[in-house]
């Protein structure tokens, strides 16, 4: 994992990571590349316009998949590519943060050992 970004500067809970990730929002053709994530939420791409306040379902493609209830908090649009930008917020259930949380350990944990055997 990236950098994330300091909760002071950008208001959020949690940090935010640099990942890119499939995610399959339910109800949608096909898989979405998830961009960046936190323990409160992510922003994805996709092609299909979702209206701010939708509730979708997110399955996260990480080394364990995870499946979390979102909102869509807001939406931005790349009009070159025809693709739409979502910000979502999660609204765990009562074992989603925690397999998130562990999810995303663990990959550090991985990501960690892998540059240590680099040096």
């Amino acid at each position: 994992m990236a950098e994330g970004e300091n909760r002071a500067s950008s208001g959020r809970k949690s940090g935010r990571f640099k990942l890119i990730v499939p995610c399959e929002i339910k109800g949608s053709k096909g898989m979405v590349p998830l961009r960046d994530i936190s323990l409160d939420g992510c922003r994805v791409i996709c092609s299909d316009s979702h209206a701010p306040g939708t509730a979708l379902d997110l399955t996260i493609k990480l080394p364990q998949p995870v499946q979390i209830p979102a909102h869509v908090r807001w939406v931005d649009r790349d009009k070159a590519k025809e693709l739409f930008i979502l910000g979502c917020e999660f609204a765990h259930t009562a074992d989603s943060r925690k397999s998130l949380r562990d999810a995303l350990q663990g990959m550090a944990s991985a990501i960690d050992t892998a540059a240590k055997r680099v040096k």
